[in-house]
């Protein structure tokens, strides 16, 4: 079985082609077709399941933690409970332990925009420090939770670079893995692409609506209404576009909340 990769950004994160059924015609073609089919085949069925697909890599310096040990200014000092809001419920009690939990959240928390593939085992720092992988989980695709009994920082100097005095910073995977199928699916896309482009028969659809000749009538569905239900017009392909994304959605549900944490996303260091 052979996979075919090309460096990012040429595909969609963590997408790869596989090429299985067209093992001869991917080898004739030139390192620059190869490329070019891969794109194809990886960018449509990409965009044809919802651009839900393929975890991207993601740095983040999250500020502040959803809950601790203290009160956090929502109960005072005088006696009385302070009304506050965590995951969209109104909530009228302190978090943590030592005041008689009330909550169903742990004790320290950080918010990460998900879903959450994975973090590498050097992904989350403190202070220039890597954090080790025995000393934190992941909740629910999107919590960052402390688990060694010490807690995230509730602030940091965004003005420094990570890596200095009070910085905090997260490097993970953001998304959703892969099927292998529609790896399998994008591989016979990009083979259909190069037999196009080398003038070979391909099941690629072409412009024909019908073809009266010696008595034979041949019907094809046009090109714009295959590309309106966002199918490629290579039925294989389609039954998995159809199985993966039924109502033709062109990109994932979103749910905002106004209650969401705004987490500060590193671009460019």
């Amino acid at each position: 079985m052979d996979v075919f990769t090309t460096p990012a950004p040429s595909l969609p994160c963590n997408w790869n082609v596989e090429g299985t059924c067209c093992d001869d015609v991917w080898d004739a073609a030139s390192t620059e077709l190869q490329t070019a089919a891969a794109e194809f085949g990886a960018f449509t069925m990409w965009a044809a399941t919802g651009r839900r697909y393929g975890p991207c890599e993601r740095t983040v310096r999250p500020c502040g933690r959803q809950c601790s040990s203290c009160a956090q200014g929502w109960y005072w000092a005088d006696g009385f409970f302070v009304p506050y809001i965590l995951n969209g419920e109104w909530r009228n009690c302190w978090c943590g332990t030592d005041g008689g939990c009330c909550t169903c959240a742990p004790e320290c928390q950080v918010y990460l925009p998900g879903p959450i593939a994975s973090i590498p085992a050097t992904g989350v720092s403190v202070d220039g420090e890597i954090i080790p992988v025995d000393a934190w989980r992941v909740d629910g695709g999107q919590w960052l939770v402390r688990t060694d009994g010490d807690c995230w920082p509730e602030c940091q100097n965004f003005s420094i670079d990570s890596g200095g005095t009070n910085t905090f910073q997260v490097t993970y995977f953001k998304g959703l893995a892969v099927p292998s199928i529609l790896e399998r699916a994008a591989g016979e896309l990009a083979c259909e692409w190069i037999k196009a482009c080398t003038g070979a028969a391909c099941r690629l659809p072409q412009r024909v609506q019908s073809i009266v000749r010696q008595g034979v009538t041949i019907s094809m569905v046009d090109v714009d209404t295959i590309l309106s239900k966002g199918w490629t017009g290579v039925d294989t392909v389609d039954q998995i576009i159809a199985q993966f994304n039924p109502y033709g959605l062109r990109s994932k549900m979103k749910i905002s909340s106004p209650d969401e944490p705004v987490i500060r996303v590193v671009t460019q260091t």
